[in-house]
C-alpha cells in the first residue's frame, strides 16, 4: 500500500508547472494510477496549504477569457467543465463586471 506521500509528491509536481483546479488535479492523480482516498486527502491538503484555490483560478481564467472577448455564458461553460463550483462562477463573473466599469 502506498503511503500519502507519493501522491503529494506528484501533485506538488503537478501544481509546480501550471495551475490546476481541485477537479483537474484531481482526475491527473487518477490517471497516474492513484487510489482516489489518497487523493482526496492530497487535495484537501492542497486546498490547506493553499496551494489550489478554485476561487482565485476562476477569476485568472475569467479575465483571460473575457480578454479574448468571450461572452459571460461561454466563460461560465468553460469554468464548470473545470469544476468550479456555481458560486466561484458567479464570483469571478461578478468581478469581470466590477472591473468593467471601473
Amino acid at each position: 500500500m502506498r503511503t500519502i506521500k507519493p501522491v503529494r509528491t506528484a501533485a506538488l509536481s503537478l501544481l509546480a508547472r501550471q495551475p490546476y483546479t481541485a477537479r483537474r488535479l484531481a482526475l491527473k492523480l487518477s490517471e497516474k494510477g492513484y487510489p482516489q482516498q489518497e487523493i482526496e486527502g492530497v487535495i484537501e491538503w492542497c486546498v490547506g496549504q493553499k496551494y489550489l484555490d478554485d476561487a482565485a483560478w476562476a477569476l485568472r481564467a475569467a479575465e483571460r477569457k473575457a480578454a479574448k472577448g468571450w461572452d459571460r455564458r461561454k466563460i461560465a461553460s468553460y469554468l464548470r467543465f473545470y469544476g468550479i463550483s456555481r458560486d466561484d462562477i458567479t464570483d469571478a463573473l461578478k468581478a469581470l463586471e466590477t472591473d468593467e466599469y471601473e
